[in-house]
């Protein structure tokens, strides 16, 4: 990330003031002569960023800046969205920026908000386009259509508009429905000269769907097009990473006799399968030669142009290798013999440990030695989970190899053990990639313990960990960590601590905080905030469960009785119910009272309403 001269605050005032050399101002007089000027051929993400510009902007100032194409008309103020001639003249272009890198250049004379952007020859070939009504999803009635660059484009002239439209506008996107959003009114504004290039910290950032059971009501049932664009708006995607279970397909490719007993039918080749009882998924045999030559040469097709096979797991330089989620590993003897080298390598009962890590890795580093001779500049993609989490002792990696350790990561408030046990193999894989110069990425378990609840039919006590998180983040920033998968994405608060700080880990919890409820919640800031805080520290406190939690090791989710036996206790739910009546006495106008509705629909009646069917159910 480069940052050239950055002045981090703009002032919005309501005088009036000769020109300024040191600032752009904008007011009721000048406006009407400004334009947004744009290349003749702007790009997909040029043209998407102008429009979210002129739409946020209109809501700023009550006025519509026009667009104008090609050249600047002398009587024009230009800010300049993409590359243009003008910006050209300026040097700024492109090509010039590396991956996911833009440029926010105020003068006292023109803007000019530009990045890295994908060329539209790529994104008119591509077939997953996302196509929304803008109208409909900014909450502004219906009718206009519009493309989305994917999450994976380059857009950095999206993500400088948005990073204007936060530094120096104000505007918050504190979820993807229309009643999430705050955009502040002015008649007039004073932008310091700046010049701010950069690009996010974290080169991945994605995660499954926004929404969830608490989420979706706290962002008032947002749309499927609400949610893409606010996907883009928190800069979701970034480079082009995956790593899942991958070897979905290999049954009907490998398993079956013809054609017409499947569409993926290659050849029959049971010798690559697992010996021995089968429960449920068939593993295959990693340590076949055979099967290693032919996962390398899916591989090695993959990065020579072709599209991957029915369920495997690819996406731009990375070509994931995971086995299937089950242990029913092969017991032939070669396969046994790694197998037993790792059977103790377990702390307690972790969910996360080696038992099969020499098995495994081993697999994934002799597919990556034959897929290194024609692609070095390739990266096999895999994870470090469950039976194989642990570094493999005794074996030498590849370094075109990218890691992925998977975390609980907002258990580590709580259950103490697990994040030692976690943290152990997190340093490990750390410290050996800084030998190696290995991509680490990270998949993240947001999803707990609402998930849990979910599966097993009763309503948590909310995970809130925004403080946490931010360690961890900052941790990983630190650590060079590439990227983070999130696996359930969290509650509103969470989510958009996490993906801001993904951004920017240099940003404070505290400082993110105090705006997000002064500026969400207004009148009822205050009882609103300490209520979310009270969640927090009551989840996060050790103290709060019982002492083997944090004493044995062991893996622990939420149950029903942790959650409201120890957790959301009586003199615990006391508390929170007299902070929401609070908040709801204190807010005044329409907007502030469906905020705090919003929350006690999600938060406070998922809560009480879990509290009244354990007291039930024990009853």
């Amino acid at each position: 990330m480069k940052r050239i001269f950055v002045i981090t605050f703009c002032v919005f005032c309501f005088c009036s003031c000769q020109f300024d050399s040191t600032h752009f101002v904008i007011h009721q007089k000048n406006i009407k002569n400004m334009c947004i000027l744009m290349d003749k051929h702007p790009t997909l993400s040029a043209r998407f960023a102008a429009t979210e510009f002129q739409f946020h902007f209109k809501k700023i100032t009550g006025a519509e800046i026009p667009v104008i194409h090609g050249d600047l008309p002398e009587d024009k103020i230009p800010v300049c969205i993409g590359e243009s001639g003008f910006t050209r003249k300026l040097s700024i272009s492109s090509s010039l920026f590396d991956d996911q890198e833009y440029l926010i250049r105020i003068t006292s004379k023109y803007i000019v908000l530009a990045g890295k952007d994908m060329p539209d020859d790529d994104t008119e070939t591509r077939t997953d386009k996302t196509v929304i009504d803008y109208s409909m999803a900014t909450g502004e009635g219906a009718g206009s259509k519009f493309e989305l660059p994917s999450p994976f484009d380059q857009q950095g002239t999206c993500y400088a508009v948005y990073d204007f439209l936060e530094s120096f506008a104000g505007v918050r996107w504190y979820g993807p429905h229309p009643k999430n959003v705050v955009i502040p009114q002015h008649i007039r504004l004073k932008l310091p000269v700046t010049e701010i290039q950069r690009s996010p910290v974290l080169k991945y950032r994605f995660g499954t769907d926004i929404g969830g059971t608490i989420m979706t009501k706290q962002n008032f049932n947002a749309t499927n097009e609400m949610n893409q664009l606010f996907l883009r708006r928190m800069r979701a995607g970034g480079e082009k990473w995956n790593c899942n279970h991958s070897f979905g397909s290999y049954k009907e490719r490998f398993l079956t006799h013809s054609k017409e007993e499947s569409e993926l039918h290659e050849s029959y080749r049971p010798e690559i399968f697992a010996k021995g009882p089968v429960d449920g998924q068939q593993q295959l045999c990693y340590t076949n030669k055979e099967l290693i030559k032919l996962v390398a040469q899916d591989a090695c097709n993959y990065f020579d142009g072709e599209p991957p096979v029915g369920r495997q797991v690819a996406f731009g330089n990375y070509f994931a290798l995971v086995p299937h989620d089950n242990e029913n590993w092969c017991r032939c003897e070669n396969c046994t013999k790694f197998l037993e080298a790792d059977k103790n390598n377990i702390r307690g009962g972790h969910f996360n440990n080696g038992k099969a890590s020499r098995y495994i890795w081993n697999f994934v580093n002799e597919v990556a030695k034959i897929v290194k001779k024609d692609h070095p500049d390739k990266k096999i993609a895999a994870l470090a989970y469950w039976n194989y989490s642990y570094f493999p002792e005794n074996l030498e990696l590849e370094d075109n190899i990218s890691v992925a350790p998977c975390l609980h990561a907002r258990h580590y408030g709580w259950a103490t053990k697990i994040k030692e046990n976690e943290m152990d193999f997190y340093n490990d894989w750390i410290a050996e990639s800084k030998k190696n110069n290995r991509p680490v990425f990270l998949w993240n378990y947001y999803c707990f313990p609402t998930e849990t609840g979910d599966i097993l039919n009763f309503k948590v006590f909310p995970g809130f960990s925004a403080h946490l998180l931010s360690d961890q983040i900052k941790m990983y920033a630190r650590d060079k960590i590439r990227g983070v998968f999130l696996c359930g994405v969290g509650e509103q608060v969470d989510y958009y601590l996490t993906m801001k700080m993904y951004d920017n880990p240099e940003l404070e919890p505290d400082q993110l905080l105090d705006e997000f409820f002064q500026t969400y919640f207004g009148n009822a800031s205050v009882p609103m905030k300490k209520f979310y805080t009270a969640i927090e520290e009551v989840y996060n406190n050790p103290a709060n469960y019982p002492l083997e939690i944090s004493t044995l090791d062991q893996q622990y989710h939420q149950t029903e009785e942790l959650a409201w036996k120890y957790l959301g206790t009586d003199e615990v739910m006391a508390r929170l119910e007299s902070l929401i009546a609070d908040a709801r006495e204190k807010a005044q106008n329409e907007i502030e009272k469906e905020r705090v509705q919003s929350w006690v629909d999600a938060v406070w009646l998922y809560m009480k309403k879990g509290k009244e069917q354990y007291i039930n159910k024990k009853s």
